[in-house]
């Protein structure tokens, strides 16, 4: 089982994530993107970003959905590649539905549930976090999260094993994802 939490930036989902690993004794995995996208010097705007980050969810969904992956939290998925893509204008919104597509019928979606986290984090302190901190008050990041999910629940409304829930993290106790 895959289980992958997503949203928007101080949505709380690394937080819900590690709390959610904890009780469940499931390892979290967060993959290290900005070091390896300044390591290999990848431009926010290339298609070459978008292929990279791309290219890892796909190899995780494929080792779930093939058996060989042992159940996994991951803190962003195959949902944050496609957001990202299209506001960083690595791809087009038509180029993310069409490979949204391709994940789904190519059955790389078996034997995964996706918790979509949105909130807004009231500690709005300077975090100053990573190369993409000037999107964190826009609701660009959001708004599209919420059509790729519109879009997954409207063209696939049941297939096996797939699951997203749609979750307000209101920053308290009672947030606190325990049950997968």
């Amino acid at each position: 089982m895959l289980v992958i939490f997503e949203g928007a930036r101080n949505s709380g989902k690394t937080y819900l994530a590690q709390k959610a690993s904890d009780h469940n004794n499931i390892p979290l995995y967060k993959f290290e993107f900005v070091k390896w996208f300044n390591e290999l010097k990848l431009e926010d705007t290339s298609r070459e970003s978008h292929l990279f980050a791309l290219g890892k969810e796909l190899q995780l969904l494929q080792s779930n959905r093939d058996g060989i992956l042992q159940p996994i939290i991951l803190d962003r998925g195959f949902l944050t590649v496609l957001v990202w893509g299209v506001l960083s204008k690595r791809i087009d919104f038509e180029e993310a539905i069409d490979e949204l597509n391709k994940i789904i019928s190519s059955g790389l979606l078996k034997n995964c549930k996706v918790f979509y986290v949105h909130g807004d984090n009231p500690n709005k302190s300077d975090r100053n976090k990573d190369n993409w901190d000037f999107r964190d008050n826009t609701s660009d990041e959001k708004y599209l999260y919420d059509k790729f999910i519109k879009h997954i629940l409207e063209t696939y409304p049941s297939f096996n094993n797939f699951s997203i829930y749609s979750f307000e993290n209101k920053f308290d106790e009672t947030s606190i994802i325990t049950e997968l």
